[in-house]
């Protein structure tokens, strides 16, 4: 292999490859984008034209290729785990788009597949790359907030019913898997797992319902509260009814608390005493007795380098290191199990261990579909609004 690994794009053409695709022509990197795949032709056709790329509508003709070493899957994510599954089988190293797919059969089954062929295989959470969550997670390690006790979470995407109008697929059981949680929350939930405890929950209890949206037959609100397997808490809500919350993290541990919003640290407190020290020491006499909070200043974060995690994967497909990877196809399960487990507890009416059970999830799923109500989606367009920006 040469020194830039040579990238396809399935999904080449609409919003996410777009992005993917200007990333990689606009910066310089350990990479070289040589061919383009999408279904639509007129849009297909423009982009080839702007990046003077050849491209093709079948995703099997863009993984054979000889020009192509890796393949990114910016397709819709019901189709991730087939597209990436192809492009390994292929002998192809894979970033696919978040999730891994809508049900924990198919995610596992992209994961296995990545591992049977010997690829390098990566997701693309690119949260993990802005230095406000590189500084908490350095925070955390270093234990300058003390033992970590909880995380709360919360964001609100506030979408229409014309939102749902597009595409043809969202909010559908049988097409998308869902609605606000698998398709606007991952983000959150990587980054959530990823600070409490670098994985799955061990539990959790979830319920979703949908508020007034017309065009879904999803949840337009999603809440859940558990434990990791190391004992840090967590409650999580998100939303698309709800507007106005850009996305918020309130980290706390015994030694301070760090609230993110926006991806970026407004807030970092300090107690003049460990809390589980202060309650096991304090005498009196104040029943109401609680350490002095200290505001600290805000800590410095690096420039956000919007590159770095294509860049970690190309390092990862020259080396055939996948430890190079910033976020590898398997830490992907962590936030597909939360989606999938949250569903499968509003269901039930009961808390859910982890792992979810893929038996259990297609069964509930399969009633789910049977008795979605029918939607009225208006006559909209189904590409308006969801072509790229060249």
């Amino acid at each position: 292999m040469s020194s830039k690994v040579r990238i396809g794009i399935i999904g080449s053409a609409g919003l996410i490859g777009n992005y993917h695709a200007n990333l990689l022509t606009d910066n310089e990197g350990p990479w070289r984008l040589t061919a383009l795949c999408d279904i639509n032709a007129d849009r297909l056709a423009e982009q080839c034209r702007q990046l003077n790329l050849p491209g093709t509508a079948s995703a099997d003709e863009l993984v054979a290729r000889d020009d192509v070493d890796a393949v990114i899957v910016a397709t819709p994510h019901p189709m991730h785990p087939g597209h990436a599954i192809a492009a390994v089988e292929a002998g192809k190293d894979v970033l696919t788009e978040k999730p891994l797919g809508h049900t924990p059969r198919a995610a596992r089954e992209l994961v296995k597949a990545i591992n049977r062929c010997r690829r390098i295989g990566g997701i693309h959470y690119q949260g993990r790359a802005r230095p406000a969550l590189m500084k908490v997670k350095q925070m955390i390690g270093a234990g300058e907030l003390g033992k970590l006790l909880c995380i709360r979470v919360s964001g609100s995407y506030y979408k229409s019913d014309f939102y749902y109008s597009l595409g043809g697929w969202r909010g559908l059981w049988d097409l998308e898997g869902g609605a606000t949680l698998i398709n606007q929350a991952p983000h959150d939930i990587d980054t959530m797992c990823y600070l409490a405890a670098e994985s799955a929950p061990a539990e959790l209890i979830g319920r979703w319902t949908n508020l007034y949206h017309r065009n879904s037959q999803a949840e337009d609100i999603a809440t859940a509260a558990g434990a990791f397997p190391n004992g840090v808490e967590f409650s999580m809500n998100f939303s698309v009814a709800m507007h106005g919350d850009p996305g918020r993290f309130e980290i706390f541990g015994s030694a301070g608390a760090v609230t993110m919003i926006g991806g970026e640290i407004t807030r970092y407190i300090r107690y003049e005493q460990d809390l589980i020290e202060f309650c096991r020491q304090y005498g009196g006499p104040n029943p109401y007795g609680a350490p002095q909070v200290a505001e600290q200043p805000i800590p410095e974060v690096g420039e956000h380098d919007k590159t770095l995690l294509h860049r970690c994967f190309a390092e990862a497909v020259l080396t055939r290191k996948k430890k190079k990877l910033l976020v590898s196809a398997a830490e992907g399960l962590w936030s597909m199990d939360v989606i999938n487990a949250v569903y499968l507890s509003s269901h039930l009416g009961k808390k859910v261990k982890f792992p979810v059970r893929a038996s259990q999830y297609d069964k509930m799923l399969a009633e789910l579909i049977a008795n979605a109500p029918q939607v009225e989606r208006g006559g909209a367009d189904s590409a308006a609004g969801m072509e790229a920006k060249f």
